[in-house]
């Protein structure tokens, strides 16, 4: 993923010690002592020169793609995908589990067995990782917007809308989708639909038409929230998003600003309630004047968690901890849809 320029200056401008409460510094912020952490990987993606500590708890540590410090860095951060083999470890060393998808996607690039008991640390989406990394962090607005919400409304003639690119997932969202389309139209762009004729903000255009936005995740995974909700915190974009998803999404959602499918005892059941709401301009409105208050910053950043892992590094409680990474993974983390009918 590349980063644009807007992208870059929410990430410096934003206070990382926000997003997740660490714990008051051991030591001062001028620590003598300096911690280098490798990102190891083989892909393009990373610039270390946009990332600064200047905003965290402590601020004596450094981020380097120099694979020649493999040696001398005390922690190395290796992502998912950017590896096939490892290097020997050098002892002392603290390795870093990085990833932003799910385990279902996760645990088929590589072999597991020969990695138990590798890494100590992890840095994802889950609120559990040393490195809390989500795919954006919600923000609210010191002003709300001004809008005709009232305009807005009344231009809807559609209800769901739906962009999707993969179309066979382990959530079975495509089998829920089929089911919903029986009681509510539903109108899915994409590789798995029709293409849509704006090639640059589909969703705020389809925003203007359709009352509903499905965000969909691929897998049903403990606080597994992606861009498919996270994007839809956009003041251009009109219209409520329902989320399938984490089971415990409420813990990362502003209540009131979404419709979650774990609600509803079936499809058909969501399908009545978006229909009632759909129909009711005061509720209908409500929604979208809730979601207008928030906005969604840093978007798919492991960076975010880099401050974590610096704390780590200099409080020096977990350096002998290691990870069973197929059991961390996979530990009461995901579960097999249950609410489509069969």
């Amino acid at each position: 993923m590349f980063w644009n320029l807007v992208q870059i200056n929410d990430f410096e401008k934003f206070d990382f010690n926000k997003i997740k409460k660490q714990p008051q510094p051991l030591r001062t912020n001028t620590s003598e002592t300096d911690f280098t952490i490798l990102f190891y990987m083989t892909r393009g993606l990373f610039n270390p020169k946009i990332l600064v500590f200047d905003k965290c708890n402590y601020k004596n540590c450094k981020i380097t793609t120099d694979i020649q410090l493999l040696s001398t860095s005390e922690a190395v951060i290796f992502l998912h995908d950017s590896f096939s083999a490892l290097p020997e470890k050098p002892n002392g060393q603290v390795w870093i589990f990085a990833t932003l998808e799910s385990p279902y996607f996760t645990i088929n690039r590589f072999n597991t067995d020969k990695l138990k008991r590798t890494f100590n640390w992890t840095m994802t989406y889950r609120k559990d990782s040393e490195g809390f990394s989500p795919y954006a962090l919600l923000r609210k607005h010191h002003h709300s917007p001004v809008k005709n919400y009232t305009s807005i409304y009344m231009n809807k003639t559609k209800n769901i809308a739906w962009i999707v690119s993969r179309c066979r997932t382990p959530s079975k969202r495509e089998a829920y989708v089929k089911e919903l389309s029986k009681y509510i139209d539903v109108d899915i762009y994409g590789k798995c639909g029709k293409p849509c004729s704006f090639k640059k903000d589909c969703k705020t255009h389809l925003s203007k038409t359709h009352r509903f936005y499905l965000s969909f995740e691929n897998s049903l995974c403990k606080d597994y929230l992606s861009e498919k909700i996270l994007r839809i915190y956009n003041n251009s974009i009109n219209f409520i998003p329902i989320v399938r998803g984490a089971p415990n999404a409420g813990d990362h959602l502003p209540q009131k600003t979404y419709i979650s499918t774990s609600d509803f005892k079936s499809p058909q059941k969501l399908a009545a309630f978006l229909k009632m709401i759909g129909s009711d301009k005061t509720r209908y409105i409500s929604y979208l004047k809730e979601k207008d208050k928030y906005f969604d910053t840093v978007y798919r950043c492991l960076r975010v968690g880099i401050c974590d892992i610096c704390h780590h590094l200099n409080v020096r409680k977990q350096y002998s901890k290691t990870i069973d990474l197929t059991k961390w993974l996979w530990g009461n983390q995901c579960h097999m849809p249950n609410d489509i009918p069969t």
